[in-house]
């Protein structure tokens, strides 16, 4: 026992002040609840998500049967939009329901028991909503009525349909392979700024409390006899620092598990990868907020002055969180031209034009500013 006493004598001040503020604000109701809230609410958020891209949505399309009618059928028109739908991934579906006429069909429009109606007219097809028509449904009954209404008439004229819609496809490409990362980095980005902002005030604040309570009931007059104050600030610091990066790397894991569930699940080592840099600098930025806390609790004299002297460390993170939303990474004229890798500033001014000339045709001449006629080849032999 006398051992073991003498080896937790011999540690260092500011470490067994950093174990009492882990082991207090482990067994403190607060910030337990606090955690368990903010987990549920990003495994609600991915799960919500999960629910919502596996959900099929069903839409109701109400006809009517025109028996002898020359085209395509309104069921057909209905079944093609299903089609074009599933082949564009989107989780919906089209079922039509037959009524015997237009007022019928209209009335279950109005009385909710059709998502829209779909009524033939003298030149094609009318599509009816009762408030709003959805867009998906709008788009691929139109494209449903276009192709059917295609196909009919090129069978009418005794024409092959393929010849028609010969060279008609288009394919799309991106000359920026991240181009498709830019929304996710973007959602990643102030993710990350508003995690660091919830952190730094959720255990910014508390040191400089724990600091000004200290002072106020005269306990560090007491602790102060025995132990450095540098040794007890540090120590509050490194312990509130610890809490910080074992709570963001847990709310970090729990993310990644819940995105692997989700459609973007490709980009989980990319955003994995960022949370590793992330968790670094959020080490640092952490270390400086909290120390500039611990200051603002050391200037005060009593609970009701952190809130002055907090002040313009709330004001700085703030003015931090705001120009990292607002700034995007990437500046003007730091982009290069693929072609030729010129300066995208340079590529189109006049001497930008002149160099490439220049250097794509050796025995290329041009006049300076002074007019005086220049001839590349025999300059360099000069």
């Amino acid at each position: 026992m006398n051992v073991q006493t003498a080896q937790r004598d011999s540690r260092p001040a500011w470490q067994i002040v950093a174990l009492r503020e882990i082991a207090v604000k482990a067994r403190d109701k607060n910030f337990l609840v606090g955690l368990g809230v903010t987990l549920a609410m990003v495994i609600g958020t991915f799960a919500v998500q999960v629910w919502i891209a596996g959900k099929t949505d069903t839409q109701k399309v109400a006809i009517v049967d025109t028996k002898g009618a020359s085209g395509p059928s309104a069921k057909q028109v209905v079944d093609g939009a299903a089609t074009s739908a599933k082949d564009g991934g989107a989780k919906v579906e089209y079922t039509s329901t037959a009524f015997p006429d237009d007022v019928a069909a209209r009335a279950a429009v109005t009385k909710g028991d059709a998502d829209a109606a779909l009524l033939r007219t003298n030149g094609g097809w009318q599509l009816i909503g009762d408030k709003r028509i959805d867009d998906g449904l709008k788009k691929n009954v139109t494209t449903s009525a276009a192709q059917l209404a295609l196909a009919s008439n090129a069978a009418s004229q005794g024409v092959e349909l393929s010849s028609l819609t010969k060279g008609g496809a288009v394919a799309t490409s991106t000359l920026s392979s991240d181009a498709d990362r830019a929304g996710l980095a973007k959602v990643v980005s102030l993710v990350f700024a508003f995690l660091f902002y919830f952190v730094a005030f959720m255990f910014g604040m508390p040191i400089a409390q724990s600091v000004v309570e200290e002072k106020q009931s005269r306990i560090v007059e007491i602790l102060a006899s025995a132990v450095p104050l540098r040794h007890i600030l540090a120590g509050k610091i490194i312990g509130n620092a610890l809490l910080a990066i074992a709570q963001v790397t847990l709310l970090a894991a729990v993310a990644l598990i819940g995105l692997s569930q989700t459609k973007w699940s490709a980009f989980v080592g990319t955003v994995a990868g960022a949370s590793g840099w992330f968790l670094l600098f959020f080490l640092v930025g952490f270390f400086v907020v909290a120390c500039m806390f611990a200051v603002a609790g050391a200037l005060a004299s009593r609970s009701e002055d952190v809130q002055s002297t907090s002040q313009p460390v709330v004001m700085l993170v703030v003015l931090v969180l705001v120009v990292g939303m607002s700034l995007s990474g990437t500046g003007p004229g730091r982009r290069l031209v693929r072609s030729g890798r010129v300066d995208r500033d340079d590529a189109g001014t006049h001497h930008g034009r002149q160099r490439r000339m220049v250097g794509a045709d050796p025995c290329h001449r041009h006049r300076d500013r002074r007019g005086v006629r220049h001839h590349p080849s025999r300059d360099a032999a000069v």
